[in-house]
């Protein structure tokens, strides 16, 4: 059964997002940030509040900082990630403002990274033995490694947000997942149970269950900076002495954002492209495109991102060989290029 002072730290959670969210969207109508639909890639109705990401960055700095009486056992890492996301979000936020460049905002993921990596000391210094032929160590070459890595997930978050609750879902399932396998950690088990709830309730907001009214996106800062925060716990969850979950399997709890990025950078390449250059050869975009509801498409992403993670804590507890889920996952998205994404891209692009 659950503790009392975890039920109580968990009600404080919902209601620091709630009033984070109600707070949020209030401030953006103020402020013009929102989202207008043009009819093309954003077919919403009326201007949304793009107050997502602000929204759930504030209720965990407030719930990890102050709230919380078990916050000094949060490890130095993560309090360092959270403060250091913030520059990521902002410069995610001054996108929905006005559209900056992609190298801008390339720059500021890559020394977001720099920084965490130089205050924590923390990156992939081991891939594991992804291809059967024994462990690949990389030493201090995971450095460059790590930041591209942590890059490419920012911006495949952002490219899976063209839909209400996709990113949202992707990361719930993701971080509750993360949580049962430290569940016995407690310190880590918090930081990602607590995010999980925040997000949750964020979805809320963001399918408009709560009121047209509240109705808000995560916008560019938001799906980038969920981006740079799962991405980096998977990081710290994957390498040091005693990692919780092992690289390959880390994959698998990315699994929908990193084959729609994968697929559709070799897409675009393959006609000639810009890879940053917007289009709707996503997956969402093409599950709408064959005239699904957006409901239906809603709960197809949970069941394969929770059918992902659910595999990869699985195969995290049961100690599958890391060989067997590199593969496995590399099968996966030649079978979805090749059958699904590359015919449908060629009729698109």
């Amino acid at each position: 059964m659950l503790s009392f002072s975890l039920l109580i730290n968990i009600s404080l959670v919902v209601f620091v997002t709630t009033i984070c969210c109600i707070t949020g969207c209030f401030l953006a109508r103020k402020m013009n940030l929102v989202d207008s639909p043009d009819g093309i890639r954003k077919k919403h109705l009326g201007e949304i509040p793009l107050a997502g990401g602000l929204s759930l960055f504030v209720s965990i700095i407030i719930f990890s900082f102050l709230f919380f009486p078990l916050t000094e056992s949060i490890p130095t890492e993560f309090k360092i990630l959270f403060l250091v996301s913030s520059v990521v979000l902002l410069l995610g936020i001054l996108d929905d403002i006005k559209s900056l460049p992609i190298s801008i905002r390339l720059i500021a993921q890559i020394m977001a990274s720099w920084i965490v990596i130089i205050l924590t000391d923390c990156y992939i210094r081991d891939l594991g033995d992804l291809f059967g032929l024994g462990n690949i160590h990389l030493g201090q070459l995971g450095i460059p490694v790590t930041i591209f890595m942590i890059v490419g997930m920012c911006n495949a978050f952002n490219m899976l947000d063209g839909m209400d609750g996709i990113v949202s879902l992707v990361a719930l399932t993701a971080f509750t997942s993360l949580s049962i396998i430290v569940f016995f950690n407690q310190s880590l088990f918090l930081i990602t149970f607590f995010i999980s709830i925040s997000v949750c309730v964020f979805l809320f907001f963001n399918l408009g269950l709560i009121g047209k009214k509240y109705k808000m996106f995560l916008g560019d800062g938001g799906s980038m900076w969920i981006g740079f925060i799962l991405s980096w716990s998977l990081v710290i969850f994957s390498q040091g002495e005693t990692p919780s979950i092992s690289p390959a399997a880390a994959i698998w709890f990315v699994f929908l954002p990193l084959i729609d990025a994968l697929s559709t950078f070799l897409s675009r390449l393959k006609a000639g492209k810009a890879i940053f250059s917007g289009d709707r050869t996503h997956i969402h975009h093409l599950l709408l495109d064959r005239h699904l509801a957006e409901w239906k498409i809603l709960i197809i992403f949970f069941l394969v991102s929770l059918l992902s993670c659910l595999f990869a804590t699985f195969a995290t507890l049961r100690s599958v060989e890391d060989y067997l889920l590199f593969y496995g996952f590399v099968t996966l998205w030649i079978f979805y290029f090749l059958l699904i994404k590359y015919p449908s891209s060629k009729r698109k692009l």
